[in-house]
């Protein structure tokens, strides 16, 4: 017999690509994303140095950076978009975490040797990719 009530999906969530992290804040850190930048839940990033007008800040790896799977520092809690010169503030994953690689949001056009990169990358700060 056919169930009586509609069928239901439920969509993904802010942050569910996270298995595990350290207890309290300890895998967490505060991000600055400078204008322009848009952010998705679950993307690598990666820190930038500071310029004499530019604080220190982070980054989206993006496919056509040079050596992007080593670039992979981090990655986004949550997302987020810059609005006309007004920068944000994002928690990302720094250090010891376990993570879904399905839920990672890879850059458009990563090829699997930038990925096995990024996975390496990542697990140099405790943040494991399993799938």
């Amino acid at each position: 017999m056919a169930p009586m009530f509609p069928l239901q999906t439920e969509g993904k969530h802010t942050a569910n690509f996270i298995l595990s992290e350290a207890t309290g804040n300890r895998s967490r850190a505060n991000a600055l994303f400078v204008d322009p930048a848009t952010v998705y839940v679950g993307a690598p990033v990666k820190k930038v140095a500071a310029t004499s007008d530019i604080p220190e800040h982070w980054t989206v790896v993006a496919d056509n950076d040079q050596s992007v799977g080593a670039d992979c520092e981090a990655l986004a809690i949550y997302g987020g978009v810059t609005s006309s010169g007004y920068d944000i503030k994002l928690a990302i994953l720094v250090r010891d975490a376990e993570v879904n690689g399905n839920l990672v949001r890879w850059p458009v056009g990563m090829v699997q040797g930038e990925i096995t990169a990024a996975i390496a990358k990542l697990a140099t700060a405790g943040i494991i990719v399993r799938y």
